[in-house]
């Protein structure tokens, strides 16, 4: 596995690649992810593909992957109108060497019971992963793990790797697979154990690493507060590291932290301080 740089996931949207690419080299980071629709525009078959593939090229970095251009949680008609762009995005990412793609599931829904949210997640996310599998794009899902996030809410839905693993092999392309998150592991009680349920590496599309606050049980955690990796040791981040070494994992791995303190920092102040965590919780046989 290697150490993947994404300024989004820091909570700087917006930003470009070639904004991007110096801050990855500076602080030694092997790759790097994308906003497709940012970097390929609303006609990605125009967009300059080799001048995307050379910049990463020139500056040694792997492309770590895009996120999926798809509404596929919406309507019909958005979903069928983002459906028919999908190809021309994989086409843009294949010519500039990208073949990951992630997206996450809503753990709930107060429309759909369980089977039929089921239902419409196999059906159209099979939908996509074949347009993917046809280009030789990875697939990863993310299931989404705290116990709050589905409280209140009228059904529940897939919220660990149990369920993700059935739907995964209900869909049955070749190209799925998991996007790991540490958080979303320990919060839906997965321990070191679960890993020996992943078949092997290639069912690991992604990697999140983050850590949790402090003093707050599981059951009361929010989502979109956390720590960076290491920080607290509330996750059990040791050991889901060493099950991705023992999965001969060889992806990216990225800092996800929804940490407060970046909002008032500058970008290249948030990017040291979250590969500085990023190093010291990774592990020596990596």
């Amino acid at each position: 596995m290697y150490k993947g740089f994404s300024s989004g996931l820091l909570g700087f949207g917006g930003r470009t690649l070639k904004e991007d690419v110096p801050l990855a080299v500076k602080y030694g980071y092997s790759g790097i992810n994308f906003d497709i629709v940012t970097e390929a525009g609303k006609d990605p078959l125009r967009a300059d593909a080799a001048e995307v593939k050379e910049l990463l090229e020139k500056n040694g970095l792997k492309s770590g992957g895009f996120g999926l251009p798809v509404n596929y949680r919406e309507s019909p008609d958005i979903f069928e109108e983002d459906l028919k762009k999908l190809p021309a995005y994989c086409e843009f990412a294949r010519k500039t060497g990208s073949d990951r793609c992630i997206t996450w599931i809503i753990p709930w829904s107060d429309t759909l019971d369980y089977r039929a949210n089921y239902d419409q997640h196999k059906t159209r996310l099979a939908r996509i992963a074949k347009i993917l599998e046809d280009h030789g794009v990875r697939f990863g899902l993310e299931f989404v793990g705290p116990p709050g996030e589905r409280r209140g809410k009228k059904y529940e839905f897939i919220h660990n790797l149990d369920g993700l693993l059935e739907l995964l092999n209900d869909i049955g392309t070749s190209n799925l697979g998991i996007l790991m998150d540490v958080w979303h592991w320990d919060m839906a009680g997965q321990t070191f154990d679960d890993f020996r349920k992943i078949p092997g590496n290639k069912w690991v599309v992604m990697v999140h690493i983050n850590d949790a606050p402090a003093g707050i049980p599981v059951a009361e955690q929010k989502d979109l507060v956390r720590e960076l990796p290491g920080a607290t040791g509330v996750l059990k981040i040791a050991d889901f590291m060493r099950g991705l070494t023992g999965l001969n994992y060889d992806g990216p791995v990225f800092v996800e932290p929804f940490y407060a303190p970046f909002r008032t920092m500058s970008v290249e102040d948030a990017v040291r301080a979250a590969k500085a965590a990023m190093d010291k919780v990774w592990p020596e046989n990596a």
